[in-house]
């Protein structure tokens, strides 16, 4: 019993370290690279819920009738921004979906992903504060990014370029730890690009669940249908 505290204790550590790095792409890559062979288990210990309700969340909304995209499709292809170890490209994978590709900050993450066999591809050292440049525009059906809009991470901001990559009509499905969507404005920023007709809110879970210490918000958002709406100017 005090053993697996240890670890709980531990893996808790590691977690809320990562938070406070202030969205610093050089320590966040050196961190990330360091904690890649434990990341697994210590998010388990954390009863990381994230990727599985991520992945589940893709799949149901991408059968609903109402949706823009068609699943059926046999070139229907998924980004995983951010991908880490590859967690929901797992999750992904055994759902289905074929056709996944990922990018990381740290390369020892990403090459992790790349062994799970769940990728099609997957890049290191990508930093989503950054244009992603190796990413043309329109080119994903949906683009989804699970536990990287956290504090210590990314800004709303970075939101456009996985709006970018993904084509018109395409879903854009992420998540947002409940203390980041408080303290970064996040749902200011995509009101904002919903008046400005970049994208439109599909659905929104407010409150699902993420780690044992905190739930997050699921956010689905379509890609407006016009070919320069969503780039930017």
């Amino acid at each position: 019993m005090k053993e697996s505290a240890t670890k709980k204790s531990s893996s808790w550590d590691a977690v809320k370290h990562a938070h406070t790095l202030d969205g610093d792409a050089s320590r966040l890559k050196d961190y990330y690279g360091q904690w890649a062979e434990r990341y697994d288990e210590d998010v388990k210990n954390e009863q990381y819920a994230g990727p599985n309700y991520i992945a589940e969340l893709v799949e149901r909304i991408s059968h609903d009738p109402e949706t823009p995209v068609d699943p059926r499709s046999p070139m229907f292809k998924i980004l995983d921004a951010g991908c880490g170890t590859g967690l929901v490209g797992k999750e992904l994978s055994e759902r289905g979906f074929q056709y996944i590709d990922g990018f990381d900050i740290s390369n020892e993450m990403a090459e992790i992903a790349g062994e799970t066999g769940a990728y099609r591809s997957v890049r290191g050292e990508v930093d989503l504060t950054q244009p992603i440049e190796a990413y043309p525009d329109d080119q994903y059906d949906v683009t989804v990014s699970c536990g990287v809009f956290t504090l210590g991470h990314v800004p709303p901001e970075s939101l456009l370029e996985l709006v970018r990559v993904t084509k018109p009509n395409g879903l854009v499905v992420v998540s947002t730890r409940n203390s980041y969507c408080e303290r970064s404005g996040f749902a200011s920023f995509c009101e904002n690009l919903e008046r400005e007709n970049k994208v439109k809110l599909f659905a929104h879970v407010p409150n699902g669940p993420y780690i044992e210490e905190e739930g997050a918000q699921y956010w689905v958002f379509s890609v407006r249908d016009d070919s320069n709406a969503h780039r930017h100017p």
